[in-house]
C-alpha cells in the first residue's frame, strides 16, 4: 500500500515537472511576444512611430499570423504617411481576421482609400463625401457659409480617432465661436446622424454653417495644424 502511494507520488511529481518543462519550452516564445508587444505599443503611444514600426516588423516576422501585429504595422505606417504600406497591412487584417480587428482595419483602409475632402460650395446639405470646392481669385478653397459646428464621428475601438482627440479638444480653445461635438457612431442615439451624413469611416469630420447646412464631410484623422487650418479656411473663429 505504501509502495503504491510512493509510486503515485513519484508519477505525479514527474508529470508536474514534464508539464512545467513543456510550458517553459513551448511557451517561452509565446510569453516573449506579449513583452515585446507591450514595448512596441508603448513606443506607438509615445508617438515614436518609426521605433514602433521596427519592433512590430520584427514581431510580425517571427509571428506572421498575428493580426494585431499587422494592424499596428498599418497604424505606424499611416502615422508615418506611408499610405501604400498601411493599406497593405490593413488589407491583410481584413482578409485574415474575423473579429473586431477586421472592423478596425476596414475603417482604416477606407480612410486611406478615400480622397481628402475640401470645403463645399454654397453650404450644400448634400452628404457627399467628396465636396466640390469653390475657388477665390487667389486659387484658395473658400466656403460660402462660415463654419459654426464641427462634428467628429468616432468609435471607441478606432485608433486614429483616439489620436485625433487631443487635437479636437485643443481646437475648442482656438475657435471660441465654433461648437465642437464628438459623437460615438455606434451609439443608438447617434444612428440618425450617422445615416444623415453617410458616415462610413472613422473618424469622419463634418462641418456645418450657422443654418445647419453641410460645408464639409470627409473621413480621416487630421492632427494639429491640418485640422486647425481646415476650420480657419471654413471661416471658423
Amino acid at each position: 500500500m505504501r509502495k503504491n502511494a510512493k509510486w503515485s507520488a513519484l508519477v505525479a511529481s514527474l508529470l508536474m515537472a514534464a508539464s512545467l518543462a513543456v510550458a517553459i519550452g513551448s511557451g517561452s516564445q509565446v510569453l516573449a511576444a506579449p513583452d515585446a508587444f507591450t514595448m512596441a505599443k508603448k513606443k506607438y503611444t509615445e508617438k515614436n512611430y518609426q521605433g514602433a514600426l521596427n519592433d512590430f516588423k520584427a514581431l510580425s516576422a517571427k509571428y506572421p499570423t498575428r493580426s494585431d501585429f499587422h494592424y499596428y504595422l498599418a497604424l505606424c505606417n499611416q502615422c508615418l504617411s506611408r499610405s501604400a504600406e498601411a493599406k497593405n497591412e490593413y488589407k491583410w487584417v481584413m482578409d485574415n481576421d474575423h473579429g473586431q480587428l477586421n472592423r478596425m482595419a476596414t475603417a482604416g483602409y477606407n480612410q486611406l482609400a478615400g480622397a481628402r475632402g475640401s470645403i463645399a460650395s454654397g453650404g450644400s446639405s448634400s452628404a457627399s463625401t467628396s465636396p466640390v470646392a469653390t475657388q477665390s481669385s487667389s486659387g484658395a478653397n473658400t466656403a460660402v457659409g462660415s463654419v459654426k459646428t464641427v462634428l467628429d464621428f468616432y468609435t471607441t475601438w478606432c485608433g486614429p480617432c483616439k489620436q485625433m482627440e487631443p487635437t479636437f479638444e485643443e481646437a475648442k480653445s482656438k475657435f471660441r465661436g465654433v461648437t465642437f461635438k464628438r459623437l460615438d457612431a455606434e451609439q443608438p442615439d447617434n444612428k440618425a446622424l450617422v445615416q444623415k451624413y453617410q458616415v462610413a469611416g472613422y473618424p469622419t469630420i463634418v462641418l456645418l454653417d450657422g443654418s445647419g447646412k453641410q460645408i464639409y464631410n470627409q473621413a480621416g484623422s487630421m492632427i494639429g495644424d491640418e485640422f486647425f487650418n481646415l476650420i480657419a479656411k471654413a471661416g471658423g473663429k
